[in-house]
């Protein structure tokens, strides 16, 4: 059985310091518990779980969750899970919560089970990695291209005719800086994911609803390949499993 990632940080220097550690992990172990009860009363499909991250505003939750009623995942949002678990906690806490909490989660349902949201990629950035390494595959998407200027635009246009969380909480001249954070935090990004040959891609925000499409076929043509990889380890394992034994 796969060995839990630990929560605890540095040694504590008083009384206080030791408990506030404990009183959170319980806290998240308590969350996990109720999850992982609901997810083990779903049918899950046996493909590998998925991590799908990136930059704000640029379609993630959209993707995944047609990802995950064509494919039959679990699509888990980890904006969800941060609200209900670690959103009022200071940043060292939040990022041993979140190393915990999606660690666990995927030790627990390697198969199955989609994650999405910035919380894969913030630093630390070593989720994406330490999945890879299990065979979980990670996909990052943003707006790493064009000026701020183009970008603003789009973002406009966009909440002009459809559903979007920043009409309520940033104004049309609030968005010139918001584009700028975006194309920024989306380089980095895809400066990540180069890096360590992990899979990035950039939307153009004028054809929204065209790119996700375009961006969906590609990550399903990946899957399916990997899924023919891992079809085909097998079918040689068994092979010499038998030939052997």
């Amino acid at each position: 059985m796969p060995s839990q990632p630990e929560l605890g940080g540095a040694a504590p220097s008083d009384q206080t310091a030791r408990t506030q550690p404990l009183a959170m992990k319980a806290s998240l172990d308590h969350y996990l518990e109720g999850l992982f009860a609901d997810l083990s009363a779903r049918p899950l499909c046996d493909r590998p779980s998925v991590l799908l991250s990136g930059a704000v505003r640029c379609g993630k939750t959209k993707l995944a969750s047609a990802l995950a009623a064509r494919a039959g995942y679990v699509h888990l949002r980890t904006d969800r899970i941060r609200n209900a678990t670690y959103l009022d906690s200071p940043p060292a806490a939040r990022r041993r919560a979140v190393k915990y909490l999606y660690r666990r989660i995927l030790l627990r349902f390697p198969a199955g089970v989609l994650l999405e949201g910035t919380a894969l990629t913030d630093a630390p950035c070593d989720l994406p990695l330490w999945a890879a390494a299990r065979g979980i595959p990670f996909f990052a998407i943003g707006y790493s291209t064009g000026t701020a200027e183009q970008k603003c635009a789009d973002l406009l246009a966009y909440r002009a005719e459809n559903r979007c969380w920043t009409r309520h909480n940033k104004s049309d001249a609030d968005m010139l800086k918001f584009a700028r954070r975006l194309i920024a935090r989306s380089r980095e990004i895809r400066a990540f994911c180069a890096a360590h040959d992990l899979p990035y891609y950039d939307l153009e925000s004028s054809q929204f609803e065209a790119e996700h499409s375009r961006i969906l076929a590609d990550i399903e043509m990946r899957l399916a390949a990997q899924g023919r990889a891992a079809s085909t380890k097998r079918a040689i394992w068994e092979r010499v499993k038998f030939w052997r034994f």
